[in-house]
């Protein structure tokens, strides 16, 4: 469509009025002249009425330029012209609302980008031809070629040969999802989501070896618990079929040995289901408690099992810490398990229970005379069911969870816990609980 300037509107109107006028002289000679000064002052009236618009439509055009160059904030101002300020009272009103959209989508992207940054997979988009839209930070760690601010395609920086032959296999088939590939000594899953619209892929490349460890925990799990409730169950079952067998026989033997492996059974439940309850709620009922007064319901608890095996249990509390904040039934369970771990692996001495202050922690250690630990073996004795020597567990009484439930209840008091032992000179446990936990 042709585009007519102001000017040249007004000029041509003057001159269909002058030309209007001179062909009505021609027709009637008389009153040429008052035509034409007619004409004159029309011309004249509508070059002012120009001189008054031209102006106003300028500012309008420079304003709008600014605001396109990218100037949001600015806005069109009053003029000498009630239409204009009409014109620009709505146009600003699309401004507003054209900010306020901007903003909008500024705080959406913001939050994509936290979310993004927040993912600890491997993320990325590319267009259908292959160059590299943008990637996360796990993804420009693993890939050392990527510049975000270079046209890359993907084949450029994903250089392994195996994860591009997912990558092509993902893309061709429906179900979008290669279930497992091996790529930098790990395990990940890749997937990928399609726009036809906008010619866009998004890849996510997911780390599954923690999936896999804690599968594998599982696993391990159930066949250590299978062992230990095997051994006792087979003794059981054997004895109770030679009581049987031989009914005319004193079976106070066999009736001891069965009543000990079912004490192990009960022991073993017992523990699986308070290591099962640590794990689940992770809740503890904090209170200001005094360490003398506790410790003596500890020696009152273990006092059986010492008289049984004739050994010491010394309790040294330092008199400047007197008391501590804590779950005192779990914190008893604590001293308890790790007393008759001493008790079960020591057979002459004792066990000494001491308290000191150490800046914000208390610290505690249980230490015994007993056959220790091996260095290669101290890392895992807080694992369920590791027994670093079998033949140190002599009568079997152990449940294999003890020293776990131990760790679970040391963190939960935000502690920390750790072993130093050598074989054939005893074993001491440390135990770190914040001084003031619970007091935030």
């Amino acid at each position: 469509m042709r585009k007519t300037s102001l000017d040249s509107l007004l000029i041509q109107t003057g001159i269909l009025l002058f030309a209007a006028a001179v062909f009505m002289a021609l027709a009637d000679p008389p009153g040429w002249l008052e035509l034409i000064i007619w004409t004159a002052l029309v011309v004249i009236l509508l070059w002012r009425l120009r001189a008054r618009i031209a102006p106003e439509l300028g500012k309008l055009y420079r304003r709008a330029a600014e605001i396109a160059e990218g100037r949001h904030t600015l806005r069109l101002g009053d003029s000498t012209l009630k239409e204009v300020d009409d014109l620009s009272a709505e146009f600003n009103k699309v401004l507003d609302a054209l900010d306020g959209a901007i903003r909008h989508l500024a705080v959406h992207r913001e939050e994509l980008r936290l979310v993004l940054g927040s993912i600890e997979d491997i993320l990325w988009a590319q267009d259908y031809e292959g160059r590299l839209q943008w990637a996360n930070q796990p993804f420009q760690k693993l890939f050392q070629g990527y510049n975000p601010n270079k046209v890359q395609l993907s084949r450029e920086v994903i250089r392994d040969p195996e994860l591009q032959a997912a990558i092509a296999k993902v893309e061709e088939q429906d179900s979008n999802l290669v279930p497992e590939i091996r790529f930098e000594g790990h395990s990940f899953i890749l997937s990928m989501s399609s726009n036809e619209q906008m010619r866009r892929k998004v890849f996510i490349l997911q780390n599954m070896d923690a999936i896999q460890q804690v599968f594998q925990m599982k696993r391990d799990f159930i066949v250590n618990l299978a062992h230990e409730l095997r051994t006792p169950l087979t003794a059981i079952k054997g004895f109770t079929e030679a009581m049987r067998d031989n009914p005319d026989v004193d079976h106070t033997r066999y009736r001891n040995i069965i009543l000990n492996h079912t004490q192990r059974l009960i022991h073993l439940v017992k523990d699986m289901e308070q290591l099962i309850s640590l794990e689940s709620s992770g809740k503890l009922d904090l209170i200001d408690i005094d360490l003398k007064k506790f410790f003596t319901g500890v020696r009152l608890l273990l006092e059986p099992d010492l008289q049984e095996k004739g050994l010491d249990l010394e309790i040294d509390l330092d008199p400047s810490v007197p008391r501590i904040v804590c779950d005192p039934f779990r914190l008893e369970q604590v001293f308890i398990n790790l007393a008759q771990n001493s008790l079960r692996y020591t057979d002459t001495g004792g066990i000494r229970i001491s308290s000191r202050p150490e800046g914000d922690w208390i610290v505690f250690e249980v230490a015994d005379s007993g056959c220790g630990i091996a260095k290669e073996h101290q890392n895992r004795i807080f694992e369920r069911f590791f027994v670093a020597d079998p033949a140190r567990n002599k009568n079997g009484s152990g449940s294999g969870l003890g020293l776990a439930i131990v760790k679970h209840i040391v963190l939960l008091h935000q502690g920390e816990i750790s072993v130093q032992s050598a074989l054939g000179e005893g074993c001491t446990f440390t135990i770190k609980i914040p001084r003031l936990h619970g007091k935030d």
